[in-house]
């Protein structure tokens, strides 16, 4: 994820496809420059599901205390109970209270092009 250059917190083009995309769904986030600091918790969360993914890399990545993008391979997951199980992991994990909203994306139209193209959407309850 680090070395991608799309996942730079200083990539403008990023920022840009990452905000018009989540406006459009209802989702905010800040700019990439007023980028904010997540707290050790979802730090953790972020690498917990990037070493944990079995079928294929994912790319995670926090928008907002309570807004997670997970970027996977749309030909080896099903991005509906993908959601799903992050939402549970997220539960299992203290985040409960946090009624966080998932996003399952398309990895490679995020690595090639820089567009999230949303497969699945969930808010955990």
């Amino acid at each position: 994820m680090l070395n991608s250059p799309m996942w730079k917190p200083k990539s403008a083009i990023f920022s840009t496809t990452i905000s018009i995309v989540l406006l459009s769904s209802g989702l905010t986030i800040l700019p990439a420059q007023a980028g904010p600091e997540f707290s050790n918790a979802h730090k953790k969360i972020e690498r917990a599901i990037e070493t944990a993914a079995s079928k294929s890399p994912v790319d995670a990545m926090w928008l907002r205390h309570d807004a997670l993008l997970i970027a996977v391979d749309k030909d080896k997951t099903n991005a509906k109970n993908y959601a799903k199980d992050i939402c549970e992991f997220l539960a299992e994990n203290g985040f409960a209270a946090q009624h966080t909203s998932v996003v399952i994306a398309d990895q490679a139209m995020l690595r090639k092009r820089n567009q999230v193209i949303k497969l699945s959407e969930l808010r955990c309850d």
